[in-house]
């Protein structure tokens, strides 16, 4: 329903009821006195005017209802046209948190409502009595059925948009991730091949030759990786090219010339796809500190599985040294973690190694 219907329903549709219900009864009876009719028809109207107000000020509407109401029981003749605005306000101020105001402004307004009306001599059958309250005690449940529906619905909304906002941000994350694996591996050969290319341009040309098309293969084969992360970025109907895994690390562990890298991969069964990509990144993202941070001549690569947990680590012979943390580092943990698993790294005299620890399963071939 729109807004605009929903504020305005209430207010005409009990206008309507109120005024032309007391106008019909005050002809029909005829009190007699002005005055009378002028209090009537102010009553009448005071309430379906106030729910006007009811979204921003439900508690004060809710006690005008009540008061109006009131109002209207104690004059003459000793029928009343249904209170919608009584209705609607009461409902209104429950449903939008206002029930201190409207449990009091009830509580008060039917105790001076019985009183005066004894003082004044108003005859009420003892049945209106019992009926008027269990009518009010029935508005009041169905306020509050509809309060707590509203509430829920506003906290299933919330915690959609939580929700939202936490898939919205881990796939930022995994998206920077990506691209910092893929763009920081290659820059980092590009850089150690143009230093030994600019090194080698005078004296061995031949060798500065085949640095810069190691470049060339290098930058290439980022450009294509980019292409397929921003592939997937736009949804493109393109076939993409399969995530690297397992089978990739012996073009991986080539691609580095910089330093010596040894493999030793034995044969480690089925492994699922997500597990053998973060095994590809966490190496690749490993060799890449070797490169640019160790100054080390070699690094060995090594992948078994033991106990339903792929093992995969990356040592070399460098400084050692404590590790500074990064955004390299960062995304080898997140990745490790994400699958449930863990990342070790250990750095001596000797060297560095990174062990990444990542539940597989039991072993099926």
């Amino acid at each position: 329903m729109p807004p605009a219907v929903r504020l305005w329903l209430p207010v005409i549709l009990s206008f309507v009821v109120q005024l032309f219900g007391t106008v019909g009864i005050l002809a029909w009876t005829r009190p007699g006195s002005a005055a009378t009719w002028a209090v009537a028809l102010l009553v009448a109207v005071a309430g379906p005017l106030a729910l006007i107000a009811a979204r921003r000020l439900p508690g004060p509407v809710a006690t005008v209802t009540v008061a109006a109401a009131v109002v209207d029981l104690l004059l003459p003749p000793a029928f009343q046209p249904l209170p919608l605005a009584l209705l609607f306000g009461v409902v209104l101020g429950i449903v939008r948190g206002a029930r201190v105001w409207v449990y009091a402004s009830l509580a008060l307004g039917w105790s001076v409502a019985l009183l005066l009306g004894g003082l004044s001599g108003v005859l009420w059958h003892p049945g209106r009595i019992v009926g008027t309250t269990l009518g009010l005690i029935v508005l009041c449940g169905i306020a509050e059925g509809a309060r707590v529906r509203r509430q829920r619905a506003k906290e299933r909304r919330r915690r959609f948009r939580e929700q939202r906002a936490s898939a919205e941000q881990e796939e930022r994350v995994r998206i920077a991730r990506e691209l910092h694996d893929v763009i920081a591996h290659s820059l980092s050969q590009i850089s150690v091949q143009a230093g030994v290319g600019l090194h080698l341009m005078d004296a061995q040309p031949e060798q500065a030759r085949t640095a810069l098309e190691n470049i060339k293969a290098t930058s290439k084969a980022a450009l294509d990786d980019v292409r397929g992360v921003l592939g997937v970025l736009r949804g493109d109907d393109a076939p993409l090219a399969p995530s690297p895994g397992l089978a990739q690390l012996p073009q991986l562990a080539a691609s580095v010339t910089a330093i010596t890298v040894q493999l030793d991969a034995i044969d480690v069964g089925r492994v699922p796809d997500t597990v053998q990509q973060a095994a590809y990144r966490i190496v690749q993202e490993s060799l890449t500190n070797v490169v640019r941070h160790a100054r080390a001549t070699a690094a060995h690569i090594t992948v078994r599985r033991e106990a339903g947990m792929l093992v995969v680590s990356v040592a070399d012979d460098g400084r050692g040294g404590p590790i500074e943390p990064g955004n390299g580092v960062l995304g080898m943990t997140e990745r490790a973690e994400q699958l449930g698993g863990r990342l070790e790294i250990s750095a001596t005299a000797s060297g560095t190694t990174v062990t990444a620890t990542l539940p597989v399963g039991e072993e099926t071939r």
